[in-house]
């Protein structure tokens, strides 16, 4: 699953040429950030999107989170804990005490695509889910092309540029095809497919793939049957009448709970949305996904 690659992979996204270039470690405003907000990431330089990179480490909302069996006592409980007011009865004359459910983080899987196709949006990306990875001790993190790397313990380093840098070392296939289905289908049955079971899963790939559209059909059924959601974010979606006609993304959309697009930082806004769900999908989520 892992491998070990002979250089660095170059993870900067190119900017334009006529795009300035922000000084180095200068934090974005809120209003230079809401500049920037709908520009496609191929057109920002690097220091704008290592800024970003920074805004996401620090503002990630509350990840997903699940209501278990297990119950304590609380004041915003649904129902008495008669256990515990019994145990207290001495001290608090029966007063009745309340319970409610435990609430824990929910497992969230990322799998992201760094083929070829989606060059432009490496960066980005890889710092997406370094702050995913950093903001819930119950997120996994696996980079795609042809073979699946599992990138977690690479981003969980408290420096960015060294999680980024070794995650460029893990990866072998940077920047070459693509194999969606094998890639998930390795996912699902190594040691590490117990962690989608109940999980939300973020699929970040624009859904060109080399092999069949049975096959990724087939794998995506299987990965939505174990996950709780999916959520797959695809570039190219923002783009003007965008139908799905990559033969692996059509095969893979009906097994997606929300397809969003994931080109720009508002974008990318949403996708977090999703995945934390602090929000509900809108129309055009809705819309693409039920098809």
């Amino acid at each position: 699953m892992r491998g070990r690659g002979r250089a660095p992979l170059p993870w900067a996204t190119p900017a334009a040429p006529s795009e300035p270039s922000s000084p180095a470690h200068v934090a974005l405003s809120a209003t230079e950030r809401e500049a920037l907000a709908g520009e496609p990431f191929e057109t920002l330089s690097e220091d704008q999107v290592a800024q970003i990179g920074a805004w996401l480490a620090e503002s990630l909302p509350r990840m997903p989170r699940r209501r278990p069996r297990r119950r304590r006592p609380g004041r915003c409980g649904d129902r008495v804990a008669l256990r515990a007011t019994l145990a207290r009865a001495r001290r608090t004359e029966w007063e009745l005490v309340q319970e409610e459910r435990v609430r824990r983080p929910r497992r969230l899987v990322v799998l992201c695509d760094v083929s070829e196709s989606v060059r432009t949006q490496s960066a980005v990306r890889m710092h997406l889910m370094r702050a995913l990875v950093r903001s819930s001790a119950r997120a996994e993190a696996f980079a795609f092309a042809t073979r699946l790397t599992r990138l977690t313990p690479v981003l969980a380093h408290s420096d960015v540029d060294a999680a980024l840098e070794r995650a460029g070392e893990t990866v072998a296939d940077r920047f070459g095809g693509t194999r969606i289905a094998a890639s998930v289908h390795e996912l699902l049955t190594s040691r590490h497919g117990a962690s989608v079971r109940g999980a939300v899963v973020l699929v970040l790939s624009d859904g060109w793939d080399s092999g069949s559209p049975e096959r990724i059909a087939a794998v995506m059924a299987r990965l939505r049957r174990r996950a709780h959601r999916v959520v797959w974010a695809n570039p190219r979606a923002a783009a003007p009448g965008f139908e799905p006609r990559a033969a692996g993304m059509a095969a893979a959309l009906p097994h997606c709970d929300e397809f969003l697009p994931a080109h720009s930082f508002a974008a990318l806004r949403d996708v977090i949305a999703a995945v934390a769900d602090t929000a509900s999908p809108g129309p055009r989520g809705r819309r693409e996904a039920s098809r």
